[in-house]
């Protein structure tokens, strides 16, 4: 399916080997995009005023501490998908009892067959790692047929001065507007953006939209 450069995941398969080999190899707290508390991600959930018994999904959430706090704030119905079981795996156990109710699912964000439609999406740092036209509309795709008329979309990637490659992997850097523009029929409701401190601290630039499908 995909074109591009030989040394970064060609395939479905491939995507999900290599994932699973960051997760699988390295502590929670040794990736570059660990944070224990998503500020930048949690702001704009909380500026959609969804309420707490709508479905949200948070794609690429890895080790991610989103659904976490979701839950703290009360939020019922919360999906987060990844490539990697074993991230998945410390999640759940993260989570304990009070997260039961959290779906996780091993799950590929360019070939989604959601069961459901969903209020709001969620991604923190996947869509910069499509650097091919082929991905972005499978990533598209997979949005389209996962959110409802009028949902919310959250996405977040490396600014124009962030990095330019992550995990060993070249990565697309956006603007504000470049970012926005990725997504037709969607409306943007807001932008933000943050200077992320890796656990080893360097700083990110974090670039992030809110948008709301038209209904």
């Amino acid at each position: 399916m995909l074109g591009g450069r030989p040394d970064r995941p060609q395939d479905a398969a491939s995507r999900k080997d290599f994932w699973e080999g960051v997760h699988g190899g390295t502590e929670v707290d040794g990736v570059s995009w660990w944070q224990s508390v998503p500020g930048l991600s949690l702001g704009l959930v909380d500026e959609t005023g969804l309420g707490r018994e709508r479905p949200v999904i948070d794609v690429g959430a890895g080790w991610s501490t989103l659904v976490d706090h979701l839950v703290e704030r009360g939020y019922r119905d919360l999906t987060a998908i990844d490539l990697s079981v074993s991230a998945l795996r410390t999640v759940r156990e993260r989570l304990g009892p009070t997260g039961a109710q959290v779906v996780l699912e091993v799950a590929d964000v360019l070939d989604l067959a959601p069961v459901k439609r969903y209020a709001l999406w969620h991604d923190r740092a996947v869509y910069h790692f499509l650097t091919e036209p082929d991905e972005r509309a499978d990533y598209l795709a997979s949005l389209d047929r996962s959110l409802e008329p009028g949902g919310w979309l959250v996405v977040a990637t490396f600014g124009p001065d962030g990095p330019t490659t992550c995990s060993g992997l070249p990565i697309v850097r956006y603007s504000h507007p470049e970012l926005a523009a990725q997504f037709p029929g969607y409306e943007l409701v807001s932008t933000a953006g943050e200077d992320h401190l890796t656990p080893w601290g360097t700083s990110q630039q974090f670039t992030a939209v809110l948008m709301r499908r038209s209904s």
